[in-house]
């Protein structure tokens, strides 16, 4: 009896030790244990640190932010796809034919350990100019989820481990430097032989600051997994002034309902403007790190799973960095004017936006063409992605910006991703930014990204 007791408890001890570490040396199956049993402490931990990094990180725009973020969160995920084989493919070579390091056999990995390694050195290569706080940020938590779990391996688990999460890295980094429109774009977001198209309607440097393009290129950089055809949207509206017309009325709209806002501040339109507006760094992270974060937050409510949270991650940030691709592609195709041009010309000359949370006493306008809208875009795309995971009905309170004093950031609750989505592209007319017509096509734009995105197999 006795005996039969010391043999149950060291099969407890032997099976705990099994839900956080790889099988020792010593047992023939050593990647028994994998992301599955592991909580996604790592995962949410890792892209809390990209939201603030590319939120203080200098002229990391929304496309680099997204594009940084698909490719550490594709790292990550490959990372721990050996450790689960039998139940997850490998997205980065079977869709992607990137050559990745192979793990060692019959030996042991700490999958915690792994992709905690890819995490760190894949961030440190597309956030090189982070200021050096946010450095520091990285080089603690990368200690303390190391410390964390790898208090059950020798030394020698603990390096093989590290060391194959570093390779991943290091070999996703390596292809994304193949996409020249994209790498290191941080380092020149201006291009100042890029001359704006010129004539009624079109887009030029805007009131007040009159900032030169942002990215005006972004539309060569290679997509994930969107085609042509996902970028396809309807051609804008043609100018004119006609008071009847669609173009004016949309226009009047957007003037009218800034006026309100401004004049109205216990309206629920002037907090759904304020809460969506993800526009300004340092005071904000960007509209794409936006829904990375919103990620976080489901993730925490489902409870994920790591290897959960990495597929969800990776789906979300390669729709949000497609979509941003598929967007500026548009943006210059068709270089529209934004609403704060239109207005002052047409309509009423002393009008401006009232895009300015925290950012001191001037209102100001993103320093891209209008249409199509990427915080609709970015919006759809996410939301796409999130309703063929979870399914459309979904109870969420989101609390990005909770306790934020520089701008309306009170959590807003949502029972439909479509509804969440809908009200972020929505905040661009209240805000002033964009019109009817903008918000509709990106709409459309990032429903067809994320449709793009869901049919990656992720899963065997």
């Amino acid at each position: 009896m006795f005996i039969g007791k010391v043999f149950l408890f060291a099969s407890l001890i032997i099976f705990s030790i099994k839900c956080t570490v790889s099988n020792p040396d010593e047992i023939n199956n050593p990647l028994f244990v994998d992301a599955t049993q592991l909580d996604h402490d790592i995962a949410t931990s890792w892209n809390g640190v990209m939201n603030d990094l590319e939120r203080y990180t200098q002229d990391y725009k929304s496309p680099i932010a997204a594009r940084s973020m698909a490719y550490i969160n594709l790292a990550a995920y490959e990372s721990i796809v050996p450790g689960m084989s039998d139940r997850f493919n490998s997205i980065a070579e079977d869709h992607f034919g990137v050559e990745l390091p192979k793990v060692q056999p019959e030996v042991s990995y700490i999958w915690a350990l792994v992709i905690n390694s890819c995490y760190k050195y894949a961030i440190q290569k597309f956030y090189s100019t982070a200021p050096t706080d946010k450095q520091q940020l990285i080089t603690d938590t990368y200690n303390r989820l190391l410390l964390k779990y790898s208090e059950s391996g020798n030394q020698e688990i603990i390096k093989r481990s590290t060391d194959y999460g570093r390779q991943v890295a290091e070999a996703v980094y390596q292809w994304s430097k193949q996409d020249q429109a994209g790498d290191a774009a941080y380092l020149n977001i201006h291009d100042d032989n890029f001359t704006p198209v010129a004539g009624l309607g079109k887009w030029q440097p805007t009131y007040p600051d009159y900032t030169p393009a942002v990215l005006p290129h972004w539309g060569q950089v290679r997509t994930f997994v969107s085609k042509d055809v996902d970028f396809a949207i309807p051609e804008p509206l043609s100018y004119t002034v006609d008071s009847t017309s669609r173009m004016f009325r949309e226009m009047k709209y957007v003037k009218n309902r800034v006026e309100f806002i401004k004049n109205n501040p216990d309206n629920d339109n002037y907090w759904i403007a304020q809460f969506w507006s993800d526009d300004f760094s340092p005071l904000t992270f960007t509209p794409a790190g936006r829904w990375d974060a919103i990620a976080t937050q489901i993730i925490v409510q489902e409870n994920s799973s790591l290897a959960d949270a990495a597929v969800l991650y990776t789906k979300v940030c390669l729709a949000l960095s497609d979509a941003a691709v598929g967007c500026w592609l548009n943006k210059y195709k068709y270089s529209v004017e934004r609403p704060v041009q239109y207005i002052r010309t047409n309509i009423q000359p002393e009008w401006n936006t009232m895009m300015k949370p925290g950012a001191g006493d001037l209102f100001y306008t993103p320093a891209t063409p209008s249409y199509p809208s990427e915080h609709a875009a970015f919006a759809a795309a996410a939301t796409t992605v999130l309703t063929n995971i979870f399914g459309d009905q979904y109870r969420f309170t989101d609390r990005c910006h909770e306790g934020r004093t520089e701008f309306k950031g009170d959590p807003r609750t949502y029972y439909r991703f479509q509804d969440m989505a809908g009200e972020c592209a929505y905040s661009r007319l209240q805000i002033g930014v964009c019109t009817q017509q903008d918000v509709d096509a990106g709409m459309q734009l990032g429903s067809q990204v994320g449709s793009a995105v869901n049919y990656l197999s992720f899963r065997k």
